[in-house]
């Protein structure tokens, strides 16, 4: 059975909430952490039309990108749209747990699946966000376990130190305990005091894979309480975190050719285009949703076309004057890909229940941007 605990360690493993912007709201929204999972509805956004698919479909945790619950509530009615979605997720037994900038920003996250959608390579970051935190992570094995704990460790990503995986330090010595009536110990007996010969294993793991080496670590460990600290580091450092990404296309396309490649790869997008268009297209930038308070940064880079969505008139304006191309794919024709994204990415954990992609309503825009000069 999986609970919706267990999906929220898979998503957190993804994309850790401390990627999380300051004023952005993600985690469980609604619901019961220890519920057993009877199937999982991904989506971009947690809608009346996604609820009744979740409904329909016996998905009793709802995965968003979006967040269900963005700024503080004051009152839960079913008076506004947002109450009565509420409403009948608490009716229904739904839980929704969301992952919006911390997903952005993941590595295998959402800009990560829109550079793989345009078939970039030689991809990195762009707007650099933060320094992931390392941590020193350290328990206490029966000499005879400790082989078995350290490969389950280094499996779900400890030990991973530059080119090298599975690295660790042990030192020998002795464990003292004595269980209480209602313990069960797999060496001695309770009541007894017991001495066994330990190895303390040590291995750095990086904040993304820190729950999931925690929870493995405990799945390997013979004990029936496992002892453990978690210590944070200030050096070294991990990797570095970005929204969005730098790529560029296997080959240069001029300006049709390139529009019918963005098209392609993003079907359900209405692709508009600002700015100043170079004679070939290969270096590109890329911001999934709303991304033009980047356009200055872009113009910097010298790439040749610049992809995000919610781009306005004036963003237009300063496009052209910086002499970029700007292809606004628009908000949601930039992330709908999350769906199916974070559906491949759950199966791909082997969960044990069902995993459906909804796709959210689409909203056309007809407004014209300034032509291309």
């Amino acid at each position: 059975m999986t609970t919706v605990q267990q999906v929220i360690t898979l998503m957190e493993q993804l994309a850790p909430r401390s990627y999380a912007e300051s004023w952005d709201n993600v985690g469980l929204m609604v619901g019961d952490r220890n519920a057993i999972v009877t199937g999982v509805l991904t989506t971009l956004d947690v809608t009346a039309e996604a609820i009744s698919y979740a409904i329909e479909h016996d998905c009793n945790l709802i995965v968003s990108h979006h967040p269900l619950i963005f700024k503080g509530l004051k009152q839960l009615s079913c008076d506004t749209a947002q109450g009565r979605v509420i409403n009948q997720l608490i009716q229904h037994n739904i839980a929704v747990y969301s992952a919006h900038t911390n997903l952005d920003i993941a590595p295998g996250g959402l800009n990560d699946m829109l550079a793989e959608r345009l078939g970039l390579i030689d991809i990195k970051g762009f707007i650099k966000t933060g320094e992931d935190t390392l941590y020193k992570i350290t328990t206490f094995v029966p000499e005879n376990a400790a082989d078995a704990v350290r490969i389950a460790m280094g499996n779900a990503g400890a030990g991973r130190i530059g080119n090298y995986e599975y690295c660790s330090f042990s030192a020998h010595g002795e464990g003292r305990f004595v269980g209480n009536d209602n313990s069960h110990p797999v060496i001695g007996e309770a009541g007894s005091m017991t001495v066994v010969p330990e190895v303390q294993i040590n291995a750095l793991v990086d904040g993304m894979h820190l729950q999931g080496v925690i929870k493995t670590m405990k799945d390997a460990h013979p004990y029936e309480e496992v002892a453990y600290e978690v210590l944070s580091l200030v050096e070294p450092k991990g990797a570095t975190q970005y929204l969005g990404r730098i790529g560029r296309l296997p080959n240069a396309l001029n300006l049709d050719t390139f529009r019918e490649w963005v098209q392609e790869a993003l079907p359900e997008a209405n692709i508009r285009f600002a700015g100043i268009a170079p004679k070939e297209i290969q270096s590109i930038a890329l911001c999934s949703g709303a991304g033009a308070e980047f356009i200055k940064d872009v113009a910097r880079l010298r790439v040749d076309a610049y992809v995000t969505g919610d781009v306005k008139y004036h963003d237009a304006q300063l496009a052209k004057e910086l002499g970029l191309l700007v292809v606004d794919a628009g908000h949601f024709g930039t992330e709908s890909i999350v769906a199916s994204g974070l559906r491949d990415y759950l199966l791909s954990k082997d969960i044990s229940v069902p995993v459906k992609a909804a796709a959210s309503p689409v909203v056309v825009l007809t407004v014209l941007l300034l032509c291309i000069s």
